[in-house]
């Protein structure tokens, strides 16, 4: 008898808490406190509040109430944040059951009533009561937290019960419904407003822009012709295109500042017939060679020579392209044979050139690598300034015959090694930054586009000096650099999804997943 009664003592208490908690947990499933407002008594009124009175009314519905801080994950709207928080009110679905939330947003100062589609009638106007809602954010102000809840919780219930009264809720539903449809057709006009709108708003742009244009078009022509430069052969000759030169100089007006002078306009002249107009009329002359045009069209791109020809060819009406034939074939022979001499002495000058000077004295078991490279790079800048003509105008326009120009041979040598030293030097340094480090030559090659590239250069070589920067600094100096560029890169398309990445713990490299393509980031 004692242990039977031991028995039914300890079922009796255990069924006590299981019961005491179960209510508990069955209130705090109504009930979302993150900031810890409630007591307890508050959560077992809205418990009771769902099992004696809402639950008698057909369908059921449920009451919750939410006191949060912030809607979460921050910024998200307060309707997202009740699904996530009261998954099983299933406000999304539109046969769900007829369930309400009220939700306090407490950083914001907002109260909210959440409900399900069918209620739609009746809370969408009441989330429009400002004096309810005024009343309780009074009592949140004072600290009464519990004495709000109990009353919007009051209210609600005497708000759905006499819906329900008057109504029914088929035609709470009914009402929900017309709702609905009413905002979506209002969304829908809306719409169809906007589309229309902006269609009107593009067409009148475009009509606005065009005549804009040809205003524009139109006021640069009359600014253009009020200079009054166009030569008289030019207008005479039978190869100009009035229309054509017009479109060009539409096309142009930027880079001649749109002609707002007699210089531009000028300049614009003497650059449209360089480009345009006398190779044109260089392809009409059949009594030289394809090879003499070519030369022709080349050397008229030197300046001086440009210049020249523009200003002799239209003050002269005798002077004709033969002429011109005649004059630059003689002076292409004596830039070939400057060229060749110059050619020849350079390897001597460089060999017994003196660079230990300009040089850190770490870096001076290079000096062999530095000259070889040297010479390649002042061997360029020589035929270079031989292809854009400019030892020809030495000798047709400063008159400077070849014997004159041979005696100058040395210093035009010395000039061109000397400018050239600079970057052969670096060249060779960034050659052995790239032994000690070939991601870095890899990533310059493969991850950056052609204007990246020279970006890059250009950035080493600002501040760089051969007789102060050791290869060591150059190296650390290429990493910053390339670091910067690849945030430059990662800020210019945020689209990419591969990029390399710098570990500065390791000092190291890592490139993730290196793409196919020089342009990678551009697709």
């Amino acid at each position: 008898m004692k242990k039977a009664g031991c028995w039914l003592l300890s079922v009796f208490l255990t069924s006590t808490v299981f019961f005491s908690l179960s209510e508990i947990g069955y209130a705090e499933s109504y009930v979302e406190d993150q900031a810890g407002k409630l007591n307890q008594e508050t959560k077992d009124y809205i418990t009771k509040l769902n099992k004696e009175k809402f639950s008698i009314l057909e369908d059921s519905p449920e009451y919750g109430i939410s006191i949060t801080r912030d809607v979460d994950p921050a910024g998200n709207q307060i309707e997202t944040h009740i699904e996530n928080k009261f998954r099983n009110f299933d406000f999304k679905n539109s046969e769900a059951p007829v369930n309400i939330v009220t939700v306090f947003v407490l950083d914001q100062g907002k109260i909210w009533f959440a409900h399900g589609a069918k209620f739609a009638s009746l809370f969408e106007p009441l989330n429009e009561d400002k004096a309810l809602k005024e009343q309780l954010l009074e009592l949140i102000s004072a600290d009464k937290y519990d004495e709000a809840v109990i009353k919007v919780s009051d209210y609600v219930y005497q708000y759905v019960e006499k819906a329900y009264t008057e109504k029914g809720l088929a035609t709470i539903v009914q009402e929900s419904d017309r709702l609905k449809e009413n905002k979506l057709k209002i969304q829908q006009d809306k719409q169809v407003f906007w589309l229309v709108l902006t269609a009107v708003t593009l067409l009148l742009a475009g009509v606005g822009y065009n005549a804009y244009l040809n205003f524009k078009k139109n006021g640069l022509k009359r600014q253009f012709y009020a200079h009054k430069v166009l030569p008289a052969r030019l207008l005479k000759d039978e190869q100009f295109n009035q229309k054509d030169f017009e479109h060009w100089l539409e096309n142009s007006s930027k880079k001649y500042n749109s002609y707002i002078n007699k210089n531009e306009a000028i300049r614009a002249v003497k650059y449209y017939c360089i480009d345009n107009f006398f190779p044109k009329i260089i392809n009409q002359v059949n009594a030289i060679t394809d090879q003499q045009k070519q030369l022709l069209k080349r050397v008229l791109l030197n300046r001086d020579i440009g210049d020249f020809f523009f200003y002799t060819y239209f003050a002269d009406e005798q002077f004709t392209f033969l002429m011109f034939n005649t004059m630059t074939a003689d002076a292409q022979q004596v830039s070939e044979a400057y060229t060749e001499n110059l050619l020849s002495h350079l390897s001597k000058f460089i060999s017994a050139l003196p660079i230990k000077d300009e040089l850190l004295e770490e870096k001076w078991s290079l000096i062999p690598k530095y000259k070889v490279n040297l010479y390649e790079e002042a061997k360029n800048m020589i035929q270079q300034k031989h292809r854009q003509a400019d030892y020809l105008a030495k000798n047709m326009l400063a008159n400077q015959s070849y014997e004159k120009l041979l005696a100058e041979l040395p210093e035009e040598i010395e000039k061109i090694v000397l400018s050239c030293l600079k970057s052969a030097v670096f060249k060779v340094d960034l050659q052995q930054v790239y032994e000690l480090e070939p991601i870095y030559q890899e990533i310059i090659e493969n991850d950056f586009s052609d204007e990246d590239v020279a970006e890059v250069m250009l950035s080493l070589r600002i501040g760089y000096k051969a007789n102060q920067t050791s290869i060591l600094k150059l190296k650390e100096i290429v990493k910053s650099v390339l670091i910067n560029m690849q945030d430059t890169i990662r800020e210019r398309n945020r689209r990419e999804t591969t990029i390399a990445r710098f570990d500065f713990e390791e000092r190291s490299v890592k490139t993730i997943l290196r793409p196919k393509s020089k342009n990678r980031f551009f697709d």
